[in-house]
């Protein structure tokens, strides 16, 4: 059962981490190496005492020959428990590091000095748990005698069991980032559910690692007081008596639970790539009648065009006419082209959401609108840390920019307009403010402003899809927009974006 399922484990692993290039899989694999490397050392290491068969077979299954082999080979035991602190350490370092590079995403300078400390303090452990320095200190102390040297064997027991701990410190610290990340931090529901796995991925790894080696690492050699002989100590796999009963129970849990959660995952998966398809059906359901609609206003145009042209050629002598017809054809040229716009934000739209900041669609949305009228003056304020968010900056530079569109239509006309955008933090949320000192909406509109092909303004040019437009790009990234105006004080357009 043991090899069943750490051999799923792995497999498990190397299926769902498709980005094996990131630095959090990379510690993930630290995890299975690790997991592998102190597995195997510590079955050899058992070996060398000729364990009671039942014990043994009670928790690795081992075969009567399979075992005698073992017994009868002849390993380097220090070579042994070196693999064996050597995999125990790499386990749960990279544990924890893996945690750090999870949830600490946008810090990769202040990770990069977490850890270079992880790695050293997993060095010193590793060095001092190494049986040449171990029996090097335990000759220093027997050569200095009473009391230095029972003080320097006190301080070895004392330091064995201060990095021991430290592991389980290291352990609950990565847990507990873990779960703080997941409580606290994301508001994506696909990242939740992301970090969800991850926890729950890791717990039955980690308790059977822990079942298995919760005394290490330790020093499991003891000098004697004949120079190169030494005393290999037994790990105490049967100081516990229940918990080699239990153990193989806890291992057919763990594989179930593991398969489980593998099957939940596959499902976030499948929303995380499915989460255009999500955003096209509804933008689709909306355009259903937007394009019947849209059909039948541009039959009616091009007839009226045609017959607009017609009689501009049959009255091309009657200035007064002609001036009117050809007023008419802009009006219908208008017309078709705020339908073609209608129609192109309506179609099926594709998100693909990658971390960034918020400055990035507001400098791109900025660059268009300052080719329009330079009359408005538009201000940009930020926070000193501008927070990032998962977007998709061109669709999201499009929602930007047709806020400020309408802004600059609300403020035709008048001399001081001017446009004012904030970007900012709030609640772990990203937030683009943008402020118009127009003359505002009715409080009755407002619950309507959302709404595909309503508009306030009476032009024809307006079909009142850019709102409903910049609605569905905003909730598709899983955040949230809202206005706030009052009549002859301006409106204000807030989207908040989930911060990471």
């Amino acid at each position: 059962m043991i090899y069943f399922t750490l051999l799923f484990i792995v497999c498990t692993i190397l299926i769902t981490y498709r980005k094996r290039n990131s630095l959090s899989t990379r510690f993930m694999f630290g995890m299975i190496v690790g997991w592998v490397i102190s597995f195997v050392a510590y079955t050899l290491y058992l070996s060398k005492f000729n364990y009671y068969y039942n014990i043994i077979h009670t928790v690795f299954n081992f075969s009567p020959g399979t075992w005698n082999y073992l017994v009868l080979t002849k390993f380097n035991a220090n070579m042994l428990i070196r693999m064996l602190n050597g995999g125990i350490l790499l386990f749960t370092g990279s544990l924890l590091c893996f945690a750090v590079s999870f949830t600490r995403t946008s810090k990769r300078q202040a990770n990069a000095k977490i850890y270079a400390v992880i790695a050293l303090l997993l060095l010193i452990q590793y060095a001092f748990f190494d049986p040449g320095l171990q029996i090097a200190l335990q000759g220093m102390a027997e050569r200095l005698g009473e009391p230095w040297g029972e003080r320097l064997t006190l301080a070895i027991h004392v330091l064995e069991r201060s990095f021991r701990y430290a592991g389980y410190g290291m352990i609950a610290a990565a847990f507990g980032m873990l779960l703080n990340y997941y409580i606290n931090y994301p508001k994506i529901r696909f990242l939740k559910n992301y970090a969800l796995y991850h926890i729950l991925s890791l717990i039955p790894v980690v308790l059977i690692h822990f079942l298995l080696f919760s005394w290490a690492p330790k020093n499991l050699v003891i000098a004697t007081y004949l120079e190169g002989y030494y005393n290999y100590q037994q790990p105490p796999i049967g100081s516990y008596p229940l918990t080699l009963y239990v153990f193989p129970y806890v291992v057919f849990a763990a594989l179930t639970f593991l398969v489980y959660i593998t099957f939940k995952y596959n499902s976030i998966e499948v929303y995380h790539k499915n989460q255009d398809v999500q955003i096209n059906k509804s933008i689709d359901t909306a355009s259903l009648g937007a394009r019947a609609f849209t059909h039948a206003v541009k039959n009616h145009l091009l007839a009226v065009r045609s017959e607009a042209e017609y009689l501009r050629e049959k009255h091309a002598d009657d200035s007064d006419t002609a001036y009117s017809l050809d007023l008419m054809l802009k009006s219908c040229s208008a017309a078709m082209e705020s339908i073609n716009d209608a129609v192109h934000k309506l179609k099926s739209i594709e998100l693909n959401l990658q971390p960034s900041p918020l400055d990035v669609p507001v400098r791109q949305a900025l660059t268009r609108f300052k080719q329009g009228d330079p009359r408005i003056q538009v201000t940009v304020h930020a926070d000193a840390v501008i927070p990032s968010a998962y977007m998709d900056t061109q669709h999201m530079t499009e929602a930007v920019y047709n806020i400020m569109e309408n802004a600059a239509e609300s403020l035709a006309g008048k001399p001081d307009g001017s446009v004012s955008i904030h970007l900012g933090l709030q609640d772990s949320w990203g937030m683009i403010a943008i402020t118009d000192n127009g003359p505002g909406m009715p409080e009755e509109h407002l619950d309507m402003i959302f709404s595909p092909f309503f508009s306030t303004k009476p032009s024809i040019n307006n079909w009142g899809i850019g709102l409903s437009y910049c609605h569905k790009i905003v909730t598709g990234h899983d955040g949230k927009i809202s206005v706030e105006s009052k009549v002859g004080q301006g409106t204000t357009f807030r989207i908040y974006l989930p911060a990471v």
